[in-house]
């Protein structure tokens, strides 16, 4: 099998497995919320706030320069490297597992009380803080196999990891919410606590049902370690014995490759932070007259009061973020598939292979970004609908041009992402910590200028991340160009794409009434879905964007293995 049919077929097993995993998660947090309540919701927040900047920055760096690592060792056939690297990850990321965890434990009681202002939180997090362990424990099998371009364990483990967080997060929370709430019934106290109404019973009784529906995160995340090491013991293969010295030596390269990347999530943490404080700042500056008028219409739905108005905006945007993020979150498999396919092409180096390879993943990206992107923009509110029409009919009032907006954004932050990868691919993930910085300052300085004007608000933020992601997919671009002599295709990667995107846009535009058969929404957007992913594969044929032998890889690779 080729290398570029290799990496499209791994790369849409693991886009497969992204899209099951952002549904469940979806499906998930609706009735959630309905057994432990906006309160309980908050609860998981503030652990997740925690719990992600810790996650981030070792799933963030160490996958992928195990990925990174066993892909160039692979490439030289160096077997005896490659058992080294396989030791040496599998007791590094424990070690790195236990920190983690360790770290979360310990500052757990000064967040929540501290800078939470939710001690009650800390059930929520003392119960998360494990699975940082058995997720570090879980990415040295995924990044081993992940340089040998074999996605299926990644694939796999994080379906299994969101369906058993959802499954038994929803049964502990709802088993632990009657078993209390009939206590209360039948003694009127609380875990021994004497409650004098509903409404206190509630609040002593929502940390407990937070934590055990979190419990669930943690079960799924040693379901999806259990998994990984059931794999890797029926299929391991057959590698030569190492000594401790040569093990030792290639943990030292890991922690040498990791580093930089590292910095690199770390500095993305701290303006990604930065960006969303930008925009409360901004908001916090706008007239609330002009503010309340703007979303009057949602705001009337919803009841919000005048002195809640700001965070009730903001609010609408971290549903709207939800929305977008979904696309760059399915397309980062592009990216995850890249860093073994380029690194050992690197290696090899056949700047011709190499270059047609970086050209076709940044056209890959770009592609499936304008289809999933038109898709949202002119869906926005049928999509809103169906999740928020019956729980929250103010979201889908107050975020349905803003969801359009961000949605034909989502090819910058794409591109951004697959661009990084790239990067860190070549061994220059150094070189991404300057892309990072200035494209969170751009963001942050036009967020602050334009959020608080009262012609854009929160439009505001649709550009600034425009122009922030689009500094940063373009800065990395010309990295990895200049590292590689890679010649960037522009006519396939920007020109084809754009030209797809606007001919999809209108067309879907002016068809989706006709499109609308079904009295029921979802099965409008099935049918709405299927015909722009139709047109957009006709498009994509006619303009020679893609290739007949693209689309039927997957299953040509399967046949052939």
């Amino acid at each position: 099998m080729g290398d570029k049919s290799k990496y499209i077929s791994s790369a849409f097993l693991l886009l497969v497995s992204c899209v099951i995993v952002k549904i469940i998660g979806a499906v998930y947090k609706i009735p959630l919320t309905a057994f432990i309540g906006a309160v309980g919701r908050g609860y998981f927040a503030s652990a997740y706030n925690l719990y992600l900047p810790v996650h981030a920055v070792i799933m963030g760096a160490f996958p992928v320069a195990i990925s990174k690592l066993t892909g160039k060792y692979n490439a030289l056939e160096d077997a005896e490297t490659l058992s080294a690297l396989k030791k040496g990850a599998t007791r590094l990321m424990v070690k790195v597992g236990f920190v983690g965890m360790a770290v979360m434990l310990l500052i757990a009681k000064p967040y929540c009380n501290f800078i939470a202002a939710s001690p009650q939180s800390l059930y929520t997090v003392l119960v998360l803080a494990p699975s940082i362990l058995f997720c570090a424990m879980a990415a040295s099998y995924r990044g081993f196999c992940e340089g040998f371009m074999n996605m299926r364990p990644t694939a796999v483990s994080q379906t299994l990891e969101a369906l058993f967080k959802m499954v038994f997060g929803l049964v502990f929370a709802r088993v632990t919410m009657a078993y209390l709430t009939e206590v209360y019934a039948s003694t009127g106290a609380v875990l021994g606590t004497v409650a004098r109404s509903q409404k206190e019973a509630l609040s002593l009784i929502y940390p407990v049902t937070s934590a055990t529906a979190m419990l669930g995160v943690t079960f799924g995340s040693l379901v999806s370690l259990a998994y990984v090491v059931i794999y890797d013991r029926i299929n391991r293969g057959t590698l030569p014995r190492c000594g401790r010295a040569r093990t030792k030596s290639v943990q030292g390269e890991l922690l040498n490759f990791s580093f930089p990347i590292m910095m690199s999530v770390a500095i993305q943490s701290v303006f990604q932070f930065l960006d969303t404080a930008t925009v409360q700042y901004a908001l916090g500056r706008v007239d609330t007259a002009a503010l309340g008028a703007a979303y009057a219409e949602s705001i009337k739905i919803a009841g919000a009061r005048q002195s809640d108005l700001v965070t009730y905006v903001y609010g609408l945007m971290s549903a709207a973020l939800d929305f977008k993020n979904l696309i760059p979150g399915i397309t980062m498999a592009l990216g995850v598939c890249a860093v073994p396919a380029v690194s050992a092409a690197a290696e090899k180096n056949n700047s011709e292979h190499l270059s047609a390879l970086i050209n076709d993943i940044y056209k890959y990206t770009v592609l499936l970004s304008v289809l999933g992107g038109v898709f949202l923009a002119v869906c926005s509110r049928e999509v809103l609908d169906f999740f928020y029409a019956s729980s929250s009919p103010d979201i889908p009032v107050g975020c349905e041009k803003l969801v359009a907006a961000f949605s034909l954004t989502v090819p910058f932050y794409c591109l951004a992402g697959s661009a990084v990868f790239c990067v860190q691919a070549i061994g220059k993930a150094q070189k991404s910590i300057a892309p990072y910085i200035v494209s969170g300052a751009v963001r942050s300085f036009l967020n602050i200028l334009l959020v608080k004007n009262e012609k854009y608000l929160l439009y505001g933020a649709v550009i600034s991340g425009a122009v922030g992601y689009m500094i940063m997919a373009i800065w990395n671009i010309f990295v990895v160009k200049k590292y590689t002599k890679t010649k960037i295709d522009v006519k396939n990667i920007f020109v084809k794409p754009t030209f797809i995107a606007l001919i999809l846009l209108i067309v879907m535009k002016n068809a989706a009434e006709f499109v609308e058969i079904c009295q029921k929404p979802f099965y409008n957007l099935l049918i709405e879905s299927a015909v722009c992913s139709l047109l957009f594969c006709i498009l994509c044929l006619l303009l020679k964007s893609l290739k007949l032998s693209d689309i039927f890889c997957r299953f040509n690779c399967k046949k052939n293995a």
